[in-house]
């Protein structure tokens, strides 16, 4: 039987399926350091758990709002607001009619992608990107246009590279920009946020352009370099922006599946509109989980944050002996991106390149090539030092000996 067009030529996560086959590998007694995927491995908060309990005892489990409820979105709300000073200062802060609750942050960007586009679309994607996007983007109907970025600038997108991508696109419809940034880690400044929107404002071919700003790792800073998003750098902006935030990389709760989009008011609608006809509301308990963690202090989350930090050294340290890797320093998420070129063999790319050191040295990395980095590997230090400490002592040992 014939399949729908849309399915034609999309994969399943790559990452999701390298980590069942380290699962399976490990099941079958073999000693495999998994360094491959992007779940912190903190315990969740307490008060998450508490208001569980809490909201199993008054019998809050039924169906929910669509977009949430209200508690949670309120939150929301006033969260992205804190963190978009200069907005709320020139048109106030976001109000909870302008949050989607979605089944964590991919049904955000989804949601976003099904609304926004019509067939043939060019979506704008900095490479390296996170290997969804494109797969999502040919799902609703659109067209991946890939922007090559530069090891030299930690691969940020730069104006004139957004430029010259606008001036070959013929349907321009969507960026999209994501910092901290899966799988580079980088991490963009005001100032190079407010030069991208200075060429969305005066470019003719991005003038009837949305913006999609993922900001899941927002939480994950690892320098003195402080997050911005994207629309504190440009307030201008606000009614073609759509920010995609969740709580499974700032608070641990990856498998709770609660993510969000905000947006202004005719946006909003359409992607309340479009999750009413696809999930309906999400996890009524994960709401009330989410609620408590986002009333959690910042301190709270202080200890995390400095295990990742101590473990981002740690993996650098023992990974710049390898001597001749690209590493790009990561400032935010949990990832260290690396080009491996030098020590490919004849014919091997990224993906054969991360087979042979699965097999031989009993380590998982994920090939650069899904994410548009060919060349080049990402380790995640979402896991305990220890793991950590062996799993790059591995990968290293192996380089050398290759």
């Amino acid at each position: 039987m014939k399949l729908s067009h849309r399915v034609q030529g999309v994969s399943d996560s790559l990452t999701l399926r390298l980590n069942a086959q380290v699962q399976e590998m490990q099941k079958q007694g073999l000693d495999v350091v998994n360094l491959s995927t992007g779940e912190p491995d903190f315990a969740v908060s307490d008060a998450a758990k508490d208001a569980v309990r809490k909201a199993l005892d008054l019998n809050r489990s039924k169906y929910t709002p669509v977009s949430g409820i209200p508690e949670l979105k309120e939150r929301i709300a006033r969260r992205t607001s804190l963190q978009q000073p200069s907005l709320t200062a020139a048109v106030g802060p976001w109000k909870s009619a302008d949050v989607v609750v979605t089944n964590g942050g991919k049904q955000a960007i989804y949601n976003a992608m099904m609304a926004i586009l019509e067939p043939g679309d060019d979506v704008l994607i900095p490479a390296p990107f996170w290997i969804s996007y494109p797969d999502m983007a040919a799902l609703a109907g659109g067209h991946a246009h890939r922007i090559a970025t530069q090891f030299k600038n930690s691969f940020k997108l730069t104006p004139e590279e957004l430029r010259s991508a606008l001036d070959a696109c013929s349907q321009p419809r969507l960026l999209i920009l994501n910092s901290p940034n899966n799988p580079t880690g980088a991490l963009y400044s005001r100032d190079e946020f407010a030069a991208l929107g200075e060429v969305l404002q005066s470019h003719p071919a991005a003038r009837e352009m949305w913006i999609l700003s993922d900001e899941i790792y927002d939480r994950v800073i690892l320098g003195d370099q402080p997050f911005c998003s994207f629309l504190e750098a440009c307030p201008t902006l606000r009614d073609r922006v759509v920010t995609v935030n969740g709580m499974s990389k700032s608070a641990a709760m990856t498998g709770w599946r609660v993510g969000w989009s905000v947006s202004s008011g005719p946006l909003t609608a359409a992607l309340s509109v479009v999750q009413a006809q696809s999930t309906s509301g999400i996890n009524a308990l994960a709401q009330w989980a989410s609620v408590a963690a986002l009333d959690l202090p910042e301190s709270a989350f202080e200890e995390q944050i400095l295990r990742y930090r101590n473990r981002s050294r740690l993996a650098l340290d023992i990974l710049k002996k390898a001597g001749k890797l690209e590493i790009v320093d990561p400032k935010g998420a949990f990832y260290v991106f690396f080009g491996v070129q030098y020590y490919l063999r004849p014919g091997e790319g990224s993906a054969a390149f991360c087979e042979r050191v699965l097999k031989e040295a009993r380590v998982a990395v994920v090939p650069g090539d899904p994410f548009g980095a060919a060349g080049f590997a990402r380790l995640s230090f979402a896991t305990d030092e220890k793991t950590l400490e062996l799993g790059c002592q591995r990968l290293v040992d192996a380089l050398k000996e290759s």
